[in-house]
């Protein structure tokens, strides 16, 4: 009796974006998870299989099932639970199910070639006749035995051999040679080692190992694992003031974990904080733990997912990617810093690692845990409603105090005669740090010199030609530089539209705040921490190794700084101006500001000796500055949720972004409002008054990388009525002419605009 498969085509086009059926071939072992080739329109493509049935689809009765081709790899399965993932991902972020499934299981990415393999040796007396009878058969396979592997892709045989396709296919019709279809994954030149599944080695029965808590961190750790032992899929955010040892409550969490026969996840924000986190845990559970990051190579990768479905590894350490890692027995998914950005993809599909870390704990009934010193509000509103468990940690470790802040108003240093970039109590400060030889960090949101080129006669400002934004000068490479292209130009001596010579640098940068540390302390050691000194391998850690083994007494850099870095003889953090984010124009400036501020004090202080915080700003009197000084959270988030729902932006709302990119920016208007009268269509269908349209408008950034964008927001209380009508609008925009050559990217919930 006849099986049937239905299989999910990798093909990033809307319009193939849906299941397919296909007959499976008698003798033919078709699994789910299997990666297949299967006859679509006149070609041959990749397909993962879902689904095997006895029973023939409802479809047309007229309807005629095409064959299986072949099936790639016959133990190279994508987990059922994966799959299930990336159709989710599909519906949730309104993106094709190839993109989805490619980012669920990163070794689908590659391409299908025909390989020929010799089925005869060089020694063979038939062989050795073809050397005189067919000089170009003997030549063939005497190319395929010289190559490293048993056999090579038909592009690189027919360009060493010089000959063509059909020479090729008649060597394999008279037996000399065998083509088989086989898979290249991207970044490999070979094809797959096969993953083999169901072999799951035995627990070992070892010890975990004992973390010490203090009393305060034992109630929080039995209050989790309450939640826990539910076994309902819930979510806990851990919400602890910086430096209060969150570290230690996940390594206590996830012993009792693996104890019980499970294993976990854990995922910090980048990969810097990921190495960090990694070294507590390799110390505690050693060849358990896997770290997965964006530097490794695919053979590297490969073998730690292996490693991974065969058991030997029980704990996976990464950055936002590492949620999808196949861990059979999952239990537990922490996310440190679950407030930060980076949790969210900016590509196809545009997830939320929270998001997936909910649903696949949703599908293992484990737990999600979230900490934080300053949660999302959106997190935080939950667990106000009781959505989610919210636990408490007010103290840091070992009852140390919290560092003191200063506000400095910046307007009245300036009045008093004070032109530079640090008040009279920060350099003091700093100068007191050098002389007791304590460690002291600048932070800045900007990297670079200064922030604009601006000509005082005309007005004049020096933007880049790709893009809508103001050059950034660097003064290490005496050029104007784009941070989004990497334009660049010399530097300017006169302006350009008027002639004038006064054109100057204004703003602040890393690099000009370093310059002048220098200056006003030229012997003490500084380092820089930005996206410009991190570029090479490793940089990154070198520096924070060097400030670590105090060879630097003050550091400069952005936030690369904030986030969850211990530095026990920091005791001074400066803040030279808390203003810049928070003049972003974004609903979530504030709520960025205080986090930011909040993160980066709490950098101060974490040793033995108490913490002082100077924060810059020219707004002192601002609710995200001042609750930021007192590090009172409760208190900024109930006057910003009272400005979050007076204006109905989330958590009360959701809001979802359709931007269009196009290098025309006339055609792109056009097409943006088509998209919105189709939009509009979809609503009168089906939304019945529950959400709003607005736009079409220029994006915040009108133009990057040489194309305009424009963007269409829809604000609704349900996001599954947004997806809905997103989706039919952008199929309906799809089949009308002015959608060609515009380019979309769709965003529910964007973290930033």
């Amino acid at each position: 009796m006849p099986k049937y498969a239905e299989v999910l085509v990798d093909v990033a086009n809307r319009r193939l974006d849906k299941s397919y059926h296909y007959i499976i071939p008698e003798g033919l072992p078709v699994k789910v998870g299997m990666s297949v080739i299967v006859p679509l329109k006149n070609r041959q493509v990749q397909a993962l299989v879902v689904k095997v049935s006895d029973n023939p689809p409802e479809l047309d009765e007229e309807m005629t099932f095409k064959p299986i081709f072949k099936i790639l790899e016959g133990d190279y399965l994508v987990p059922l639970e994966l799959i299930e993932i990336a159709c989710w991902l599909a519906e949730t972020t309104v993106c094709p199910i190839a993109q989805a499934l490619h980012t669920v299981w990163p070794f689908l990415k590659g391409k299908v070639e025909n390989w020929f393999i010799p089925c005869v040796q060089m020694e063979d007396d038939d062989v050795k006749a073809l050397e005189l009878l067919d000089p170009d058969s003997y030549n063939v396979l005497k190319i395929l035995h010289r190559a490293r592997r048993a056999g090579l892709p038909e592009k690189t045989l027919l360009k060493r051999a010089g000959v063509e396709p059909d020479f090729l296919e008649d060597m394999v019709n008279q037996g000399w040679l065998k083509k088989e279809t086989s898979f290249v994954p991207k970044g490999s030149s070979e094809p797959v080692i096969p993953v083999l599944l169901d072999q799951h080695l035995p627990d070992n029965n070892r010890s975990y190992g004992s973390v010490t808590l203090s009393s305060e961190q034992e109630r929080v750790l039995q209050e989790i694992w309450k939640v826990f032992k539910k076994q309902q899929g819930e979510t806990v955010l851990l919400h602890g003031v910086t430096g209060s040892g969150k570290t230690e409550i996940y390594r206590a969490l996830v012993a009792r974990v693996l104890q019980e026969g499970g294993e976990a996840i854990v995922l910090a924000p980048e990969i810097s904080l990921a190495s960090q986190i990694s070294q507590v845990f390799l110390a505690q559970f050693g060849d358990l733990v896997a770290v997965i990051h964006s530097g490794i190579g695919f053979k590297e990768k490969l073998k730690i997912w292996q490693d991974i479905l065969t058991g030997q590894k029980k704990i996976v350490i990464g950055a936002r990617s590492a949620v999808f890692a196949p861990l059979s027995r999952l239990k537990l998914i922490i996310l440190d810093e679950e407030h930060d950005n980076a949790y969210k993809q900016d590509e196809n599909p545009k997830y939320h690692a929270r998001d997936v870390a909910r649903k696949r704990m949703e599908q293992r009934k484990g737990l999600v845990l979230l900490g934080s010193a300053t949660p999302s509000l959106e997190a935080y509103a939950a667990a106000q409603r009781k959505k989610i468990t919210l636990v408490d940690l007010r103290h840091r470790y070992g009852h140390r105090p919290l560092p003191r802040v200063e506000i400095v108003d910046m307007k009245k240093e300036l009045a008093s005669g004070n032109t530079g970039l640090f008040s009279q109590s920060l350099k003091e400060k700093l100068r007191d740090r050098i002389a007791k030889g304590e460690q002291s960090i600048l932070f800045l949101n900007r990297r670079g010199y200064a922030t604009f080129v601006f000509c005082r006669e005309c007005g004049y400002v020096a933007r880049c030609p790709n893009c809508d934004i103001s050059l950034t000068y660097h003064s290490n490479r005496e050029k104007l530089r784009c941070h989004y292209c990497d334009y660049q130009l010399e530097i300017l001596h006169r302006c350009p539209e008027c002639g004038s010579k006064y054109i100057r640098f204004y703003g602040q940068g890393t690099e000009r705040v370093e310059e002048e540390v220098k200056a006003l302390f030229p012997g003490a050691e500084v380092l820089r921490l930005d996206s410009d000194t991190t570029a090479g391998t490793g940089k990154h850690q070198e520096i924070l190794q060097k400030f670590r083994r105090g060879q630097a007494q003050i550091m400069v850099g952005t936030q690369m700084l904030a986030k969850g870095l211990d530095f026990p003889n920091v005791t001074l953090v400066g803040v030279i101006l808390a203003d810049q984010l928070l003049n972003m124009p974004d609903f979530r400036s504030r709520e960025r500001t205080f986090q930011l501020l909040t993160q980066v004090a709490g950098r101060a202080g974490r040793g033995s000796v108490l913490g002082d915080v100077v924060i810059q700003t020219y707004t002192p009197e601002d609710r995200a500055i001042i609750k930021a000084a007192d590090q009172d959270y409760p208190a900024f988030f109930w006057q910003e949720i009272v400005y979050r729902k007076k204006m109905g932006y989330p958590p009360f709302s959701h809001l979802l972004r359709i931007l269009l990119f196009h290098e025309k920016e006339e055609r792109l208007i056009k097409g943006a409002n088509a998209l919105a009268a189709q939009i509009r269509i979809a609503m009168a269908e089906l939304e019945k008054g529950q959400c709003v349209i607005m736009g079409p408008a220029p994006a915040i950034l009108s133009k990057l990388k040489n194309e305009y964008r424009w963007q269409v927001i829809l604000k609704g209380r349900n996001p599954d009525v947004l997806r809905k009508i997103a989706h039919l609008g952008v199929k309906a925009f799809y089949n009308d002419s002015l959608s060609s050559g515009i380019n979309l990217s769709i965003d529910l919930n964007p973290v930033s605009f």
